[in-house]
């Protein structure tokens, strides 16, 4: 019997897909299950962004059912480019400095084995999204996590960091809008990153996959690439899964140091060609179209999360809004021993759904994170069921 390698031992379970797999077990069984575990968005693309797709696919002058460009189409490449001008000021070589990705997830994975060896140094900010961990075990790299906790407002403390870690780092992951917090960025925590970086000689992977999911007027994302306008150390990627609600599409792209793309593109044209090019011609009328449908899906989050909230309110749980994105982040209940005991009895007892906090990292453990992709009377329904059951965080 062949063996798996190495790298393939090395590699854990993916939680969630057993979380999920507990969920469709209740479904079969005839529970009516809400679902608020994954980030899946419930929405239909704007009608702008569907119809380019089909007139790509109708297109009689072009073929784009043939082979893309392995490193992405021109005008999607020149789009991704306009949109960092208008949206943050940033100029990039779209030739260059512009990546396209069949999702940011398997960009990730293919930067780091790009980039790092077996026993190579990361510092990776955590809670996170969990492509970073799998990320981290495929390439056998050491993990040395910053954690993010409500004491530093799930910012890192970049002073805390050992200087033996800092000083092997190859690394570091910066993720904000937070997933899985919700939580935000400050200029000042860019510009102390970036320094400290520099310091280091370390890489800045960026992650701005919920920056125009802004759930509070006042906040606004920034991109990492406005703080080191150089270039010199950063990598920053992007998906339309989320903000223009495509995550089936599979569409991203990543942006910044010319080596760095330079070195992530050699690795996929060796692993995949490119996106299908009838979705890229979509992508590019999602980012050069009108934007409405951004602060229409935003203020569809708000007021999911402000319903959410304040049902939970009742049960004992009183956070503090998150400013971004479309999680909530809970502590459990006193009681259970970890956050995979509760999320599984709270399935049971009442088929809601939530992720355990523990899927995000081990830091990420004693938590639960809601997605909000739910209608608002699903949000009120779930919060009904968890009375009834009596779930509560502590006193009311």
């Amino acid at each position: 019997m062949l063996q798996p390698s190495q790298r393939f031992r090395n590699l854990g379970p993916y939680i969630l897909a057993q979380v999920f797999a507990d969920r469709d077990a209740e479904i079969r069984r005839g529970t009516d299950v809400i679902d608020l575990g994954v980030g899946n968005p419930d929405r239909r693309p704007a009608p702008h962004i569907v119809q380019a797709l089909k007139d790509a696919l109708d297109d009689p002058a072009r073929q784009y059912h043939r082979y893309p460009a392995f490193g992405g189409m021109p005008e999607f490449k020149q789009a991704i480019a306009r949109w960092y001008d208008r949206r943050f000021g940033v100029q990039l070589d779209p030739a260059r400095e512009v990546l396209p990705l069949i999702g940011s997830k398997e960009g990730i994975v293919k930067f780091f084995l790009a980039h790092l060896d077996p026993g190579d140094t990361v510092l990776l900010t955590a809670p996170c999204y969990p492509a970073y961990l799998g990320a981290c075990e495929l390439t056998q790299a050491r993990a040395h996590v910053v954690p993010l906790g409500p004491d530093t407002d799930f910012r890192p403390d970049w002073s805390a960091v050992p200087a033996a870690a800092a000083d092997a780092a190859k690394l570091l992951t910066v993720n904000y809008p937070h997933n899985p917090t919700g939580q935000v960025e400050t200029a000042e925590l860019y510009e102390r990153t970036l320094a400290f970086a520099l310091r280091h000689d370390i890489c800045v992977i960026s992650d701005i996959a919920y920056c125009d999911l802004s759930l509070d007027p006042d906040y606004r994302a920034h991109s990492f690439l406005q703080f080191d306008k150089e270039k010199q150390t950063t990598i920053e990627f992007h998906s339309f899964s989320k903000t223009f609600s495509m995550q089936g599409w599979r569409v991203a792209f990543c942006a910044g140091n010319a080596q760095l793309i330079a070195n992530l593109a050699r690795i996929k044209s060796n692993m995949d060609f490119s996106i299908f090019m009838a979705i890229q011609k979509a992508a590019v009328a999602a980012l050069d179209g009108p934007q409405d449908y951004t602060r229409e899906v935003s203020e569809l989050y708000r007021r999911r999360r402000d319903v959410f909230l304040a049902g939970v309110a009742k049960l004992g749980w009183r956070i503090a809004p998150p400013k971004a994105g479309m999680y909530c982040w809970l502590p459990i209940p006193p009681g259970y021993r970890d956050c995979l005991s509760f999320t599984g009895d709270l399935l049971r007892k009442t088929g809601v759904l939530m992720a355990p906090g523990v899927a995000f990292g081990a830091s990420g453990e004693g938590f639960v994170r809601v997605a909000l992709c739910e209608e608002e009377d699903r949000l009120r329904e779930a919060c009904a069921r968890l009375e009834k059951a009596g779930v509560r965080l502590g006193s009311v």
